[in-house]
């Protein structure tokens, strides 16, 4: 289980952007953050990789706290994939083995590279392993960075607007093989997302920040209209569409 025990962060301007968060997140399930630009949604993903220090509260996986692990530990138990990445130069198996580095010796052994092979195929990307990452189309990019963190092994999955700047074919396809992974691979994953269609669809919990604190925490499928229109600030509406949920505005 992920916990955040009431996370608080104070800007040094005196701005605070997170007052008093804590959620809990099972294993197999999908928690979408949502919420306005500038709600903390980013931040509080980056409190959790380990990336911002809180003014004050704790982030706990199975009771232990993350703050007290090392370099190594923290990227056995979470795996990060931000907003942008910058890859290097290298074959699409190599960007991919690259996270068993935790889990590897000085040089990845027989076990790394079977992994890799193996995410690679449950992916769909093995046809592409010997192709160099600055050739990918974005979808392509995007799913090798999800397997590179996959390649780590770590229960806890963050997910920074991983559909971003992508075509619809290519935003159903990564949030299926996230969800189903989630529930496969009995991960906790914590996914930012600004498509609310996208959130209600995939995420099986969800929470709605506005101004650093939470509007609505819960099952995604009990998010309601009142809630959405007042944190936007605009109307918004619900409604299935052949059994799917769609926000209209």
């Amino acid at each position: 289980m992920l916990e955040a025990k009431n996370i608080s962060l104070v800007a040094r301007s005196g701005r605070t952007i997170l007052n008093g968060v804590s959620f809990r997140l099972e294993p197999g399930r999908c928690m979408a953050l949502i919420g306005p630009n500038g709600a903390g949604k980013s931040t509080l993903v980056k409190i959790v990789a380990g990336l911002d220090r809180p003014t004050s509260g704790r982030v706990l996986h199975q009771g232990t706290d993350l703050s007290g692990l090392n370099r190594r530990q923290r990227a056995q138990t979470v795996a990060y994939l931000p907003q942008v990445a910058h890859p290097v130069p290298c074959s699409v198996f190599d960007a991919v083995l690259l996270g068993r580095r935790s889990r590897m010796g000085w040089l990845p052994g027989k076990n790394d590279r079977l992994k890799t092979e193996a995410i690679l195929e449950e992916l769909g990307l093995a046809h592409l392993q010997k192709q160099c990452v600055t050739s990918l189309s974005g979808g392509e990019l995007q799913k090798t960075l999800i397997a590179r963190a996959l390649a780590q092994e770590a229960p806890v999955l963050l997910l920074d607007e991983p559909v971003n700047h992508l075509d619809i074919r290519n935003q159903v396809d990564i949030l299926e093989i996230i969800t189903k992974i989630a529930i496969n691979r009995r991960m906790c994953v914590l996914i930012v997302l600004h498509h609310l269609s996208y959130a209600l669809r995939y995420a099986q919990d969800a929470m709605l920040l506005h101004q650093g604190r939470p509007a609505y925490q819960g099952p995604s499928k009990d998010l309601g209209e009142h809630d959405l229109s007042r944190v936007y600030g605009i109307p918004v509406r619900l409604q299935r569409i052949n059994g799917q949920p769609h926000v209209l505005f």
